[in-house]
């Protein structure tokens, strides 16, 4: 069951970045409504609710993905599942907030390129909108409007993910002092390690930008959790 979850996590950002608050919240990205009614929400992150039938279906896309692979949950494996999911959506409402204040957009040609370019809405190697349309009902339960605004949220987030990404570069020098350490001053297969060292390094680095970013953000706002209320039907 570990192997299967680890081998199936989406980005390694939001994996660490997941990890890193655990212990603080359980959640996932929201949805803005111009209600604060949160009877139909699973989280809340500042303004933004997180619908629970939005949680609920992209919960159980998972799980079908999971199962189709032989793999038996049990009750416990599927409250961490939940948990997981939440705590990614919740890190993606706040990276989506960050974006836009970076000033980070998607167009519609960005947007159409992603969905036109996902394997599962094409049909002999070309994109169907039939199947896109059919595909969006049956396999993420959702309507292709809602789908289509999820999609460009994530876009934007990753957008985010390779700011941080390209602000952790090392320089030279850098790559080399951290080499030395690691492998007690030998250079022996630098040349040979060099390429994939120092993409280890810069994706450390860009992670723990990440994990300071959420640290920061999401002390300032107030994240309050449904889970409990909304699967015992209250």
């Amino acid at each position: 069951m570990i192997r299967f979850l680890r081998k199936h996590r989406r980005t390694l950002f939001i994996v660490v970045a997941a990890v890193f608050l655990i212990g603080i919240f359980v959640g996932l990205g929201g949805y803005l409504f111009t209600s604060y009614d949160v009877t139909e929400a699973v989280a809340t992150v500042g303004g933004a609710k997180i619908p629970y039938n939005r949680f609920i279906a992209r919960v159980n896309q998972y799980l079908d993905a999971v199962r189709q692979q032989g793999t038996e949950l049990s009750d416990g494996d599927v409250r961490k599942v939940k948990e997981g999911i939440l705590r990614e959506m919740i890190i993606e409402e706040i990276l989506s907030v960050k974006a836009d204040e970076f000033g980070l957009t998607v167009t519609d040609t960005e947007l159409a390129r992603d969905i036109q370019n996902t394997p599962a809405f094409q049909r002999g190697g070309a994109f169907s909108e039939d199947v896109y349309f059919q595909a969006v009902r049956a396999v993420f339960h959702d309507t292709h409007q809602a789908y289509e605004e999820s999609r460009r949220r994530a876009i934007k987030t990753n957008k985010l993910k390779q700011v941080f990404l390209q602000a952790a570069k090392l320089t030279p020098t850098e790559v080399r002092e951290a080499y030395a350490v690691e492998n007690k001053g030998s250079f022996k297969d630098f040349e040979k390690d060099k390429e994939q060292f120092e993409w280890r390094l810069q994706q450390n680095r860009a992670i723990e930008l990440i994990n300071y970013f959420l640290k920061q953000a999401g002390g300032q706002k107030e994240i309050r959790i449904f889970l409990d209320q909304r699967e015992s039907g209250a």
